[in-house]
């Protein structure tokens, strides 16, 4: 039976699977993962869908004999994938710079315990927001993490102050000056505030997301940035990265995915003390 051929044809390339084999499979593995996500951008997402497309015809033209067809196609083709370098440098430089940047490489890259400083400050962070959410206070706060954002965003008064719950919650009171915008943490600080961001244009985006999500999610897009969104009409708390927008946090919640979506170099800092997973642990969950 196919079955049963199928199963020791299954077996006799296991028995000759090598280490290296599935070290190769889990790096390919790997790139493909990161290639999806890159591509889930819409405006990437649209071109390889036309890159693909164009590739199809022009198979296409070629097995039926149509030659000027498919002159003319390998042709845009080749130019195709010389502007698709020259639109998306900025898109695939980001990429690069982004390649193990994972939760994971955060982890067994630390070469040091988690800096006090900044993890006092999540806590402030994320108090504030719970109290505007309970309040029903609009708010829309966004930490900078390694990329630098300060070309992606216009206005903006400077603050340059310690962030502390009371502050964030004075900032965003109805009627005020600075309350219309986003806040930008920047070095343990609060260095921006009344920020105008970058409007996503996703077209997937659920109608009912207003202007606030929408410049979260746009931020997040662009760069690595760990957004805070809290909402006027629900009081819902959500966080925006990597142009993905995920709700339903509370205090205590929202502190641990800032920790985990925060970079290495943002959370840890340099110190002789040897890495412990544990310390991890103990210091991103308990505190």
């Amino acid at each position: 039976m196919w079955w049963t051929n199928f199963v020791h044809s299954f077996i006799n390339q296991l028995a000759v699977l090598r280490i290296t084999d599935l070290i190769d499979i889990l790096a390919v593995s790997y790139l493909v993962y990161k290639a999806l996500k890159f591509v889930r951008d819409t405006k990437t997402m649209q071109l390889i869908k036309g890159l693909v497309l164009l590739v199809v015809v022009t198979q296409v033209s070629s097995f039926a004999n149509l030659n000027t067809l498919h002159y003319i196609l390998s042709n845009v083709l080749q130019l195709g994938l010389i502007a698709w370098l020259i639109v998306f440098q900025p898109e695939l430089r980001r990429l690069l710079e982004h390649v193990g940047r994972s939760s994971m490489g955060k982890w067994f890259n630390s070469k040091g315990e988690f800096d006090e400083n900044v993890l006092q400050m999540i806590r402030k962070i994320a108090h504030g927001a719970q109290a505007m959410s309970n309040n029903r206070v609009g708010a829309l706060i966004v930490i900078e993490n390694e990329d630098n954002i300060s070309h992606m965003i216009s206005a903006g008064i400077t603050v340059d102050a310690e962030p502390t719950s009371e502050l964030l919650e004075n900032i965003f009171v109805p009627n005020t000056p600075l309350h219309d915008g986003a806040v930008v943490i920047r070095d343990g600080k609060i260095a921006l505030a009344a920020c105008v961001l970058p409007l996503s244009q996703n077209p997937n985006i659920r109608q009912a997301l207003g202007t606030r999500h929408r410049a979260g999610i746009g931020i997040s897009e662009e760069s690595d940035a760990v957004v805070i969104i809290v909402s006027e009409e629900t009081g819902n708390i959500s966080v925006a990265y990597r142009g993905v927008l995920k709700t339903g946090y509370e205090e205590e919640s929202l502190r641990e995915q800032v920790i985990d979506l925060l970079s290495s170099s943002i959370l840890t800092k340099n110190g002789s003390e040897k890495f412990d997973w544990r310390n991890i642990v103990k210091r991103g969950k308990n505190e």
